[in-house]
């Protein structure tokens, strides 16, 4: 039903804060490099266009822009 469903979704977003709230505090940056990308999209769906764009601009200056010692 839908409460079910609405749970699902809620858990799924608690456990993605879980995770990348864990992986800054144990400095995995790898992990949170993974875990920054599906904030991506929900934060443009809560109308956080900016947080957005600024995730978005990180990313891609960490793997294309910036040189390989920063990497």
């Amino acid at each position: 039903d839908m409460q079910y469903e609405n749970a699902l979704i809620l858990n799924r977003y608690f456990f993605l804060y879980k995770e990348l709230s864990y992986a800054i505090n144990c400095g995995d940056i790898g992990c949170v490099e993974t875990c920054i990308s599906p904030w991506i999209p929900i934060l443009k769906a809560t109308g956080k266009h900016k947080h957005a764009m600024h995730i978005m601009n990180f990313l891609l200056n960490v793997h294309f822009v910036y040189p390989e010692g920063l990497r």
